[in-house]
């Protein structure tokens, strides 16, 4: 989008910001000022992904999901000091500042003195969001719990929460992205969006979008991974992981591929691959520009469509994974058969057919 072609005011001042804050790396991320990774999702799509990822896992993870979000954000808050720039009418100026950034992420917004989120998003996302301002602004530790009235209003109930204040931790580090040096993936690009601001958000290309951090989810892989969750054996059958790190620590990789899965078999993503070079225009149509990533090169396996990618090291590896089998899987028609193995400090992915078929 041209600033020229926007008419609206708020809308091009809530654009500007977003490209002032987000650019877009060579791995396929999307960076903050401070090199935090992003996602930006359809809220729809957001929506699909963690409805099959909590069926999958087959146990409630909404107050997992909740706590990720508040936590991430926390994270951020010290990162950027938000809450420790002077002191000249502080808390007027911090609402201010928490709505200017609730429109800018497309979160929706909340209204601190109702206690009121207005938001599309997931319940238990926005209530975290919301609980990390309220304890920054607050000072203090809170519980809570939400209400949903509507399908875009979430009223929450806060109690002080005798625990103290702590620093939020980095977000945890998994075995996919344990050597990720961001500094090597820089390149200036800024982040392009068919945007419109609406009522309690934005549009991309006219759906409802926003931006969620990569922290966030590992964060919510971290609780998965000490569940105990063992997917299915028909499940199972279908991937070959590395053996040199815990396998609890591949389930959440396992699960959020077949939550894409679903994403890409409810949408209307029109996913055609005639050759290697159909990988290229998936990636640059449907990864790079939202932030689940990209390979660094790629090779053909077989005659059946098995490819190769080599993936640099992410925290949103396990999108990246999970998109390719995905749009395989629909490119081809038949079941994928995935293989991930480590290449010094990457990673290949092996997708090819996991039934047999002569040529």
């Amino acid at each position: 989008m041209d600033a020229g072609e926007v008419s609206d005011s708020s809308s091009l001042k809530v654009f500007t910001s977003i490209q002032s804050e987000f650019s877009c790396a060579k791995d396929g991320s999307i960076r903050d000022s401070k090199g935090n990774p992003w996602l930006i999702w359809k809220i729809v799509d957001f929506q699909r992904w963690w409805h099959a990822f909590e069926t999958i896992a087959g146990v409630p993870l909404g107050r997992k999901l909740m706590n990720a979000a508040a936590d991430q954000e926390e994270y951020l808050f010290e990162q950027n000091l938000f809450f420790k720039k002077g002191w000249w009418m502080k808390k007027r100026r911090l609402q201010t500042s928490l709505s200017e950034r609730w429109t800018q992420l497309g979160w929706g917004r909340y209204e601190h003195q109702s206690t009121s989120i207005f938001s599309h998003l997931l319940a238990p996302v926005c209530s975290g969001f919301a609980l990390a301002a309220v304890e920054g602004l607050n000072a203090e530790r809170q519980k809570v719990q939400w209400h949903q009235l509507s399908h875009v209003q979430i009223k929450l109930e806060l109690d002080k929460d005798e625990r103290s204040l702590s620093q939020a931790p980095h977000p945890p580090i998994f075995t996919w992205d344990s050597n990720t040096n961001y500094t090597e993936f820089i390149e200036i690009g800024t982040v392009q969006l068919d945007f419109q601001k609406v009522e309690e958000g934005w549009t991309h290309s006219g759906e409802r979008t926003c931006f969620l951090p990569s922290g966030l989810f590992q964060r919510l892989f971290d609780y998965v991974r000490m569940q105990g969750i063992v997917p299915r054996p028909d499940i199972l059958a279908t991937w070959e992981l590395p053996t040199d790190a815990e396998f609890s620590s591949w389930v959440p990789l396992i699960l959020t591929s077949l939550a894409v899965d679903e994403v890409i078999s409810q949408s209307e993503r029109p996913i055609y691959i005639q050759d290697l070079e159909s990988w290229q225009q998936l990636a640059n149509a449907y990864l790079k520009p939202f932030g689940f990533g990209t390979f660094i090169a790629l090779a053909a396996l077989d005659g059946q469509g098995g490819v190769e990618f080599e993936l640099p090291p992410s925290p949103n590896l396990p999108f990246t994974v999970g998109f390719l089998a995905s749009f395989w899987q629909r490119g081809f028609g038949r079941k994928p058969l995935v293989k991930i193995q480590q290449k010094n400090e990457n990673w290949l992915v092996q997708i090819t057919s996991f039934l047999s078929y002569s040529d």
